[in-house]
């Protein structure tokens, strides 16, 4: 028990609990704009390709599993949406150009257009794939905006409120 005592002292296990708890006072004093902060950050961090498991779980921790989920939920569904359209709008046409003519990239093209929903869900549900990389992927192909966005909320809540109690 006296090593457990050290090595936490060490690593600072205690100062990351003390300003835990107070990042956690301070977020749930602020309200909505805690809340607005806690969505923000989640986004940059998903464009950014950090995992989101990470911070679903941050969220949980700082306003409990049902606000922690809901506002995951939220900033998940945002931050994939924004994803997606920052690849449509930015690599979509410079990728056909390039690429379009290939025989692999017209297999894929109408891979997704045959069973492109399909394949979207599979992804999202199996946890092998990275779902930030995935959200500029899919924003690469012919998958249209909306049924990827429903499709992504749909399939990530499970997880978020898994992650978030």
């Amino acid at each position: 028990m006296a090593t457990l005592a050290v090595i936490s002292h060490r690593v600072g296990l205690h100062d990351l609990l003390t300003h835990l708890h107070l990042l956690q006072d301070t977020l749930r004093h602020q309200g909505a704009w805690g809340y607005l902060v806690y969505v923000a950050l989640f986004i940059i961090a998903t464009l950014c390709l950090i995992p989101g498991s990470l911070l679903v779980i941050a969220g949980g921790m700082l306003f409990g599993p049902l606000t922690g989920s809901l506002l995951s939920f939220a900033a998940a569904t945002l931050a994939s949406s924004l994803s997606f359209l920052i690849a449509r709008w930015l690599g979509r046409d410079l990728l056909q150009r390039y690429v379009g003519h290939t025989a692999v990239f017209q297999a894929i093209e109408r891979g997704i257009a045959r069973s492109g929903c399909d394949f979207l869900i599979l992804t999202r549900l199996v946890p092998l794939f990275p779902y930030n990389i995935q959200n500029y992927a899919y924003g690469l192909t012919a998958i249209p905006f909306w049924p990827f966005t429903l499709i992504s909320a749909v399939t990530t809540l499970p997880g978020l409120v898994i992650y978030s109690v």
